[in-house]
């Protein structure tokens, strides 16, 4: 009697045990793909000025290069007649350190200054659309 159960389990069992296994390999190839698409969808916190075509990428890292979460981005848009009007843009960068200021107006009277600050840290860029209309520039914070 003891032999047909062992041998019941044993027939039981390897339909489960495939099915279990079935199971996870589906479970860890789904997991998988949802990180690899997490990776790929990694974009840059944006801003629009909503005043033309150009952009600046601006990428924010510390004294050890890595990227630097919750950087506060400002910049002040003069454009128009005698730059005249003003646009103040701020923002604060994503986990990669990045933040994309979009829709920049081709011509300025004046440069664009972005201001980058975390803590009591802080740098400046210059950005010209009419040399570089989609400029990128790397922030060291130290």
């Amino acid at each position: 009697m003891r032999i047909v159960m062992v041998g019941r389990l044993c027939h039981y069992t390897q339909p489960m045990r495939r099915l279990v296994m079935h199971l996870l390999v589906f479970s860890l190839s789904m997991a998988a793909l949802r990180m690899a698409a997490s990776q790929s969808q990694a974009v840059p916190a944006e801003i629009s000025a909503d005043l033309g075509p150009c952009s600046a990428l601006i990428t924010v890292t510390g004294a050890d290069s890595n990227p630097i979460y919750g950087a506060k981005i400002t910049a002040r848009v003069q454009y128009g007649v005698w730059g005249v009007k003003k646009l103040d843009l701020e923002a604060f960068t994503g986990v990669d350190g990045k933040v994309k200021i979009t829709r920049l107006p081709e011509s300025l009277k004046k440069s664009m200054v972005i201001h980058v600050s975390k803590e009591d840290k802080s740098d400046q860029v210059e950005f010209k659309p009419a040399e570089r209309c989609h400029a990128t520039f790397d922030v060291q914070l130290r």
